[in-house]
């Protein structure tokens, strides 16, 4: 289960541009490679966006709430 939640942070990290600069290299020559890996980081990628997408709903629909109460 290890190797499955360093790839994840690995993919995590690189989506995020915070590897070092060898780390980068790495996994972008693996990804060049490796049309399981591609697909792992599209997954993880579509993901984040979605997760993104809910927050930016609930922070509207806080917004809106405090809309209401404000100025009815």
């Amino acid at each position: 289960m290890r190797p499955l939640l360093d790839e994840v942070q690995l993919l995590e990290d690189y989506h995020k541009g915070t590897l070092p600069e060898d780390q980068q290299l790495d996994v972008e020559v693996r990804l060049l490679w490796d049309q399981e890996l591609q697909q792992k980081l599209a997954r993880q990628q579509r993901a984040y966006k979605v997760l993104r997408m809910y927050g930016r709903r609930q922070l509207r629909a806080e917004l809106e709430a405090i809309h209401v109460r404000l100025f009815g």
